[in-house]
């Protein structure tokens, strides 16, 4: 085995076992040239286990308006509208405006439709001068508790936050459960279910999903190259399941 690949496994060991505190430290904001897919890291017990945020279109059941679904492969014709990127303000550089990739021209309006639970999120797809005000207005929450580093993907997450709710207690864009209809909702700051269900990691999207044909072709390779059991390819793997030369394999 070659020293560059002793390395990245030791490497993977020695993060698996850093503390959270120092994981925190760690989080790095998005790339705001960089499509990501916005992962809620709800580990409760009900079905918003394992969704992202998704944009429905007109048209849709949930038209203009950001929802949870299940991640979908590159063969769907929902995959673009469920990655995201946050374009830093040109007069405030910590306030974002987040665009759908399946409507790139558009944004999240910054305000919901309500201060309250029942406050969803609306994309404006189309829009004109007037909306340009609502254009610009999220934040990234880095605090220990609400922010950090993924030690089983290795992805950064943390919660996000809207400016135009700072008045009212409502702060974060939040994963809604059965009761929201498994909505994308805004939720207030001082409420926890302990459940992360506030708290979103950016998957990076680094092409696609590999193909099984991609996957065979490391078979052949040297050098271990690791992808994530959606099929995209891990730079620097941490502790996890990962898929390997065809075969699942678990770094400690």
């Amino acid at each position: 085995m070659r020293h560059s690949a002793i390395f990245k496994i030791v490497s993977a060991i020695v993060f698996g076992c850093m503390t959270a505190s120092a994981m925190a430290q760690e989080f790095e904001k998005p790339d705001p040239n960089r499509w990501y897919r916005l992962m809620t890291r709800y580990n409760g017990s009900d079905d918003r286990v394992g969704r992202c945020i998704q944009y429905f279109p007109p048209g849709s059941e949930h038209p203009d308006m950001l929802w949870s679904a299940m991640p979908v492969d590159s063969t769907s014709a929902d995959y673009d509208y469920q990655f995201w990127r946050f374009v830093p303000s040109p007069e405030n550089p910590d306030l974002y405006s987040m665009i759908c990739r399946a409507a790139p021209d558009g944004f999240v309006n910054i305000v919901p439709t309500a201060m309250d639970p029942s406050g969803r999120w609306v994309y404006v797809s189309a829009p004109d001068a007037s909306d340009e005000v609502d254009r610009y207005g999220f934040s990234f929450v880095t605090s220990p508790t609400l922010s950090g580093v993924d030690s089983e993907t290795g992805y950064s997450y943390c919660a996000i936050s809207t400016d135009a709710s700072t008045t009212s207690g409502y702060h974060y864009m939040n994963a809604g459960g059965p009761k929201q209809d498994y909505a994308i909702n805004i939720w207030y700051e001082t409420y926890s279910e302990d459940a992360n269900e506030w708290s979103f990691a950016f998957a990076p999207d680094n092409g696609g999903t590999a193909s099984l044909e991609d996957l065979a072709v490391e078979i052949e390779t040297e050098e271990p190259v690791y992808y994530d059991l959606w099929g995209r390819r891990v730079e620097h793997p941490s502790r996890g399941i990962y898929i390997c030369k065809g075969c699942k394999v678990l770094l400690p």
